[in-house]
């Protein structure tokens, strides 16, 4: 979030430009894109009371405060600028005092010194506060030092916000002064956030923006008490003491073998226990995380066995299939047709003469494979189901009943093609057997039961359908998958590729494929053959494959699963400093955990990527309002993080902790309720120099 308490909404003076005129409407318009939500309208010499009116009519959830930027006549007749802002409490107040001359020269206009008090002086110290240019904001317009104090001197009892330069502003505040840079806006086209300060709390009045201004302990206590925390039991030596964690960053600290790893565990177990979603990262353990991650991609694309079971079943009626030679049954018809017995009990049994038609192109043992695999997938559909809707709800009930009925419908197809299969089996059996006993009794050479061609016809055309689908089947099985696993400084993003992969006939092998170089040329003309199989094939068909295949381990040969990491499309293999890197990225960019737990983050990464990646991605999981749990050595991510709360663990006093934040400067022990000093228990204990720590915004952060 951002504040911008120096916004010009219109033209006043000459040498103003008209790109600073803009609507009520634009204007919340700008402030909602660029994340402003807490600002003032600072015209020079003017406060549009009607304006400031139409906009919180209009946005009454942006905290905007009446504002105006005065020229001041200082000594030698110096003018300098003051901005004022007031309670909106007191806006109509504010107009009368400062803005109740309708004929006013902006451009000629100022107050003297004394007036400035005067009018001031009118409104209590909790109504306005005063941020007058200083330093080095502009030379002409800017208090001096000397000046400032003069301010302070006169004004006591009010708040002096001042307003530098960007540069100087962390300068000023680690002299416990408040500094503020505002916008200062000269064209609405080129207003950006990122040269606002950023500000961590939502503050929804101007009564606690004066208490974070005046009094920041007081600020952080009660403003903290609305935050959303979850109250963690933990074993303090022999008790149990309790903590609040909150729904934001909270950083523990302190010296080694002091208790954070205890202290981290301990949240850790108690967060699950309560059923959030929690990862928990040791800097220790970072190549194990990092492949960890790996391997959690990767089965997010696995190969599909219910279909490979299908391709195995396909395979094995395409490589099993033979025929019997044409004449076997040309010959029964012509020995039929020749005979010449003349036997009269022969031709009163008219069974000799019967045919029988019906053919079926499946098996029992096909049939029972297929059967199988289609209730292996209801049975993964059921599990699916029970596993998302965990729930008792009634579209979880409906769909798994369904799933069972359907179960059901497919053994009483098996059951039914069973019969089916059996008596068309058994009735050209019995046919045959009764054909034989007659010509042994008779002589009698009976017609053939089933000429054969119109089972052959179906079965060649069932294993050209088979080849077709198996071809089609096969390639369905290919999947690829680029999924993000995090960023490397000056090297860019970070994939894992991972792919189903299928052996053509076309396939090379090279350094690192995933097929067997041994197996690779059998395997090719094996899937050559497959492919190019046409109805002329069949002439050929008993010995068309010529070795024999094992279904399963041929399939087993020629689908693999490969995954590599590449950047910029090309391959890479991290270093162990850069998987350290990854396994903190590639986690963070994970948005579906609850809670993220890091003991000792800072192991392995450095400085620039822990300030330009590591700490901006925190606070943007901070956003998505997330438990962030941090254990660190490193300033740096202690204060640049703007934590909720600080964590202590006190030393020689193992496992005693002291909860509070930097922004009041004060921690208090959990047993004892001793006072600390945040910062002198951070210089000593937080890795960083001491400029490091001049620089803290407070709550302010650039």
């Amino acid at each position: 979030m951002r504040i911008d308490l120096h916004i010009h909404t219109q033209k006043c003076k000459q040498g103003d430009g008209s790109k600073r005129n803009i609507t009520p409407e634009k204007f919340i318009e700008k402030m909602n894109k660029n994340n402003v939500k807490i600002c003032a309208i600072t015209n020079h010499n003017k406060f549009d009371f009607e304006e400031f009116k139409k906009i919180r009519e209009l946005e009454p959830e942006l905290t905007i405060f009446p504002g105006i930027e005065l020229d001041i006549n200082f000594k030698n007749n110096e003018r300098k600028h003051i901005i004022l802002i007031c309670n909106p409490d007191s806006a109509e107040k504010f107009y009368n005092i400062f803005d109740n001359d309708c004929n006013r020269n902006y451009d000629e206009f100022s107050l003297n010194y004394n007036e400035l008090l005067d009018k001031i002086e009118r409104f209590s110290e909790d109504e306005i506060i005063i941020i007058p240019h200083f330093g080095d904001k502009d030379k002409k317009t800017a208090l001096k030092k000397e000046d400032k104090e003069k301010l302070e001197k006169d004004l006591s009892k009010y708040i002096i916000i001042l307003e530098p330069k960007l540069r100087t502003m962390g300068i000023i505040n680690a002299h416990n002064e408040i500094a503020l840079v505002g916008s200062d806006i000269k064209d609405w086209n080129n207003y950006i956030k990122d040269n606002l300060p950023e500000i961590k709390f939502k503050i929804d009045s101007f009564g606690k923006f004066y208490e974070l201004a005046s009094d920041t302990t007081n600020f952080i206590k009660n403003f903290l008490s609305g935050a959303l925390k979850e109250k963690i039991k933990f074993k303090n030596n022999e008790d149990y003491s309790e903590i609040e964690i909150y729904n934001d960053i909270n950083v523990i600290f302190g010296e080694k073998g002091s208790g954070k790893t205890v202290l981290i565990k301990e949240i850790n177990n108690e967060l699950r226990n309560i059923g959030k979603k929690v990862f928990f990262h040791e800097g220790k353990d970072y190549e194990e995380k990092y492949n960890g991650i790996k391997d959690e991609y990767e089965k997010e694309i696995e190969i599909d066995e219910n279909k490979k079971n299908y391709l195995e079943n396909l395979l094995n009626s395409i490589i099993t299939y033979t025929e019997e030679k044409p004449e076997n049954f040309v010959k029964k018809y012509k020995d039929y047709y020749q005979d010449k017995t003349s036997n009269k009990k022969s031709k009163n049994i008219k069974k000799i003469e019967t045919n029988f038609l019906e053919n079926i192109s499946e098996n029992l043992d096909e049939l029972i494979r297929k059967g199988k695999t289609q209730v292996e997938t209801i049975l993964q559909t059921k599990m699916i189901n029970n596993e998302i809707r965990k729930s008792n709800s009634e579209i979880k009930e409906e769909l798994n009943n369904k799933l069972e009925l359907l179960q059901q419908d497919i053994y009483l197809h098996i059951i039914a093609k069973y019969k089916k299969i059996f008596n068309i089996t058994n009735v050209e059996n019995i046919l045959n057997v009764l054909k034989s006993s007659v010509q042994k009794k008779t002589g009698k050479v009976s017609r053939p039961t089933n000429i054969g061609f119109s089972k052959l016809i179906s079965e060649r055309t069932k294993r050209i359908c088979d080849n077709f689908e198996f071809i089609e089947k096969l390639q369905s099985m290919k999947k690829e998958q680029k999924k993000k696993i995090g960023n490397l400084p000056n090297k860019g993003e970070v994939f894992l590729e991972t792919k189903i992969l299928i052996l053509t006939e076309n396939t090379t092998h090279y350094k690192g494929s995933k097929f067997d170089r041994s197996k690779i040329r059998v395997n090719k003309e094996n899937i050559r053959k497959i492919n190019n199989f046409s109805y002329k094939d069949l002439k050929k068909i008993n010995g068309y494959f010529g070795n024999e295949i094992n279904p399963k381990e041929f399939l087993n040969d020629i689908i693999k699963k490969d995954s590599i990491v590449t950047i910029n499309g090309k391959e890479y293999t991290p270093s162990e400093g850069e998987k350290a890197i990854l396994s903190i990225s590639g986690l963070l960019e994970n948005y579906n955990y609850d809670c993220y737990l890091f003991d000792e983050v800072e192991r392995g990464l450095g400085n620039k990527y822990i300030s330009e990646y590591l700490i901006p991605q925190l606070k943007k999981i901070r956003e998505k309002g997330k438990i962030i749990v941090l254990s660190t050595h490193n300033a740096n991510i202690a204060i640049n993080t703007l934590p909720s709360q600080s964590i202590y663990c006190s030393y020689p006093d193992k496992n005693n902790y002291y909860i509070g934040q930097m922004y009041s400067n004060e921690l208090i022990g959990i047993t004892n309720g001793e006072i600390k000093i945040w910062e002198e228990q951070a210089l000593i204990h937080l890795e960083g120099s001491e400029k490091m720590f001049s620089q803290r915004r407070n709550i302010y952060g650039i």
